[in-house]
């Protein structure tokens, strides 16, 4: 065995802890289940959390979006709030977490960076000193990391310009916007269309059973429990994923671990080809994934290994049940 499920399965309830009913909360199959512990993990990092935290977590975000709106509108500096991020597709994986709020106001003269600063600024002063926050951090001077206490909740802000691009002109639609991110650290801006991307994404997994976003979910989860850091973003694994054809990626239940080798055939086609990797579109077919950026093949070659291994892992397990493999039938549903 590559890894040690019992902390893995700890690590899985531990995310999914509700402080409230003093229990993880885990789907009806995770309990009924008596699969061994390696495919327990995967099985029931592959599910959705219960829709509820989602709401939960939204009531948090505005709490807190109701707060910078307040201060900015004092200052009369223009925000408008929008969310990106897992919770917008569903594959968060942290019971309060996943969301994103993006600050996001008009680009005024040609240095729309100071404009960013001068939110980010605002942005940490409305929160430091704020008793509810266990975790403030800035540190990657493009978006803020919160963490609350009383629920333990991660939440992001990410201060932004709008991009009134050709599309959106010509459609006025919104899922047609883009927004451009500021990277103060790296003097980096990216610009994209987060709310396109977000529906194709939603799109397409509903033409795939839901398989798409349960390799996401899957995905998220080794990135989480790795011991190595591994630098991608939610966005990033999820453009690898959706960039899978649409009859690869259907979902059969009767076969739940039979998406893996698709999955981990398309992690070692990133690392491996280059020309591939470097022209990978994202869902909204208007950004380049990673183009040159080099340093993350090294980052898909980490979350492959993960998971290669638990593959690995997985197989052995299964070949003590008359020499069964990850395609073989494995049910995981509620009875």
């Amino acid at each position: 065995m590559n890894k040690d499920y019992s902390v893995l399965l700890e690590n899985l309830m531990g995310r999914r802890y509700d402080e409230a009913l003093r229990e993880s909360i885990v789907s009806d199959a995770f309990e009924e289940c008596e699969y061994p512990d390696a495919i327990k993990y995967t099985l029931e990092s592959m599910e959705e959390i219960d829709p509820s935290y989602a709401y939960k977590t939204f009531h948090i975000t505005k709490r807190i979006q109701d707060k910078l709106d307040k201060t900015f509108e004092e200052i009369k500096f223009k925000v408008d709030f929008r969310y990106q991020g897992p919770i917008q597709t569903e594959t968060h994986i942290v019971l309060y977490g996943g969301v994103e709020l993006i600050c996001l106001t008009r680009s005024m003269d040609k240095k729309p960076w100071m404009q960013v600063t001068r939110m980010a600024q605002e942005i940490m002063g409305v929160l430091t000193g704020d008793q509810s926050f266990r975790e403030i951090d800035y540190s990657s001077k493009l978006r803020i990391k919160l963490a609350t206490s009383k629920p333990k909740c991660e939440i992001k802000i990410l201060p932004a310009i709008w991009l009134d691009n050709p599309e959106y002109l010509e459609t006025k639609r919104e899922i047609d916007r883009g927004v451009c991110e500021y990277n103060m650290l790296k003097k980096t801006r990216r610009r994209y269309l987060p709310f396109l991307n977000i529906a194709r994404i939603n799109s397409k997994d509903n033409r795939c059973n839901g398989g798409l976003k349960r390799i996401i979910r899957l995905l998220l989860t080794l990135q989480r429990d790795a011991h190595e850091e591994i630098d991608l973003s939610w966005y990033e694994i999820a453009s690898i994923v959706y960039a899978i054809p649409e009859k690869q990626m259907k979902f059969n239940k009767e076969y739940s671990l039979g998406l893996l080798g698709v999955v981990a055939a398309q992690l070692n086609r990133v690392v491996s080809d280059k020309n591939y990797r470097q022209r990978l579109l994202s869902p909204s077919e208007k950004e380049l994934v990673f183009g040159s950026r080099l340093y993350l093949t090294d980052e898909v070659a980490k979350l492959k290994t993960e998971l290669d291994h638990l593959i690995q892992d997985l197989n052995e397990e299964l070949r003590k049940d008359d020499g069964k493999t990850i395609y073989s039938e494995v049910r995981y549903e509620h009875h």
